[in-house]
């Protein structure tokens, strides 16, 4: 393998940690749409220097100076082929010369690669599992492609398996991502907006589509067994191998023989291992819903109650620590905030202690139940209806999909903006609702929306709540 700076020379890297990188990234965005779009070979020159400098009027006048450089740039024009210059000198792209005499800028193998790399990155664009589990499957069922086996199925069914299950992995880091966010100082308004962002962007799209859609082991079976069948039939993988050699200029078959097992191996491997990686992401799913809802409600205690008291005294001790950064959580306490408690350590067990030992039970005989203990029929009703009442006020799934099948009665469709939120209570039961709604048992589904929503100080992202059909 060739060391990286002997493909890309020294200065590759500068553009990237200059002070204009983000200039310099914009301009090579630019030159790789304008040459990728391109039907004839290369990106003329002066298409490319007007391109670049229609963005750089767009940045108004900024004046660049270079640090090798005592000129200072203000002309657009001058800018863009500056720029240009220096992307030329750095190896990000080349000049050719046509036989029209014209100048045309193409880029090296190694800078398209790694732009594109920097795009996705950028773009952030989920993947569709379903083609790539798809083509994986397509290529080992197609006999025809069988008849050069290596370059039309081997090798392309392991590089798809690899992208696979890098999306998957990253689709877990993604979700880590979520639970450690969690950790962060944000106010529950925040919590909230993420809570939706996350359904939005893995929970209802990735997630939900690796459980139905993209499952992959809808198809694992036969793809496995396809692919211990190369490996057993003596003939096809003989071919497979020839067809190694020949691709890859191997000369020596045991070692192309070798090569051919591990990936055939490797690939079955990454399948076998697929249940695995979905528990993990089930599991890192799971624990991201909890956490943010137990936040949450954390956040959003009535500090009247004895929870909501505690958290104002935890959100002062916060405060305090935060608006001193040498002092650490070791130090001794203010008094004013030792007020608050009433606790100290305490060594041993004696008389004085908080609770005493018990030092003797006396055993004494059962008092009888006195008859005049029954409670009366009007008692008797009292007590149902006060464990009604209370069962009735539980966020209960029951509870909430009763709530939600009264909003909608008639309607097709109810926007959760449409619910009234005049208290914590109110808030806490439209994030139920969103949670609840997501579950296939629900007897309705929620549609995410864009639209942000504010009420009493809440914020949160619109979405429609309909009627599940079976």
């Amino acid at each position: 393998m060739a060391d990286l700076f002997d493909v890309v020379g020294d200065s590759f890297f500068k553009p990237l940690s200059s002070q204009f990188k983000s200039i310099y990234i914009s301009c090579l965005n630019i030159i790789y749409d304008t040459y990728r779009t391109e039907l004839s070979y290369g990106a003329d020159r002066e298409i490319l220097v007007a391109k670049l400098t229609d963005y750089f009027e767009g940045l108004g006048n900024l004046e660049i100076q270079f640090e090798d450089d005592q000129e200072t740039l203000k002309d657009s024009r001058t800018k863009a082929a500056t720029f240009l210059r220096k992307l030329k000198e750095y190896g990000w792209v080349e000049y050719d010369i046509g036989n029209d005499q014209r100048i045309r800028i193409i880029m090296p193998n190694h800078a398209i690669s790694f732009i594109q790399t920097i795009q996705s990155v950028t773009k952030q664009e989920e993947m569709e599992y379903q083609s790539e589990i798809s083509a994986i499957y397509s290529l080992l069922t197609n006999e025809e492609l069988l008849l050069r086996p290596y370059i039309q199925v081997i090798k392309p069914v392991y590089d798809h398996t690899l992208a696979l299950f890098t999306g998957l992995k990253k689709l877990n880091t993604s979700i880590r991502r979520y639970i450690d966010e969690l950790t962060a100082d944000k106010t529950s308004e925040e919590i909230l907006e993420d809570f939706f962002n996350y359904h939005d962007e893995i929970g209802s799209k990735a997630y939900f589509r690796i459980k139905t859609s993209d499952n992959v082991s809808k198809f694992r079976n036969v793809i496995v067994r396809r692919l211990q069948d190369m490996i057993e039939d003596r003939d096809r993988y003989n071919l497979i191998v020839q067809g190694y050699m020949n691709v890859e200029a191997v000369n020596d078959f045991e070692e192309a023989s070798e090569h051919i097992r591990g990936i055939i191996s490797d690939t079955i491997a990454h399948f076998r291992s697929y249940d695995e990686i979905v528990e993990e992401i089930d599991k890192r799913n799971s624990k991201y819903i909890r956490n943010a809802v137990e936040r949450a409600k954390f956040l959003l205690l009535n500090s009247n109650n004895a929870e909501g008291k505690i958290s104002k005294i935890l959100q002062f001790l916060s405060e305090k620590y935060n608006e001193d950064e040498e002092k650490n959580l070791t130090e001794d306490a203010s008094e004013d905030i030792c007020r608050l408690f009433n606790m100290f350590p305490q060594g041993f067990l004696s008389g004085e202690s908080l609770k005493t030992i018990s030092i003797t039970k006396k055993i004494t005989d059962v008092e009888e139940i006195s008859e005049n203990y029954e409670l009366s029929e009007e008692e008797r009703e009292l007590r149902r209806l006060l464990i009604q009442e209370k069962n009735k006020n539980r966020f209960s799934q029951k509870n909430i999909t009763n709530f939600v099948l009264e909003l909608l009665s008639d309607k097709s469709m109810v926007s959760a903006s449409e619910i009234e939120v005049a208290s914590r209570r109110d808030m806490i039961r439209v994030i139920f609702i969103s949670f609840y709604g997501r579950s296939v048992k629900s007897e309705y589904i929620i549609v995410p929306k864009e639209e942000m929503i504010e009420k009493e100080g809440f914020r949160f992202k619109d979405f429609e709540i309909k009627r599940r059909v079976r």
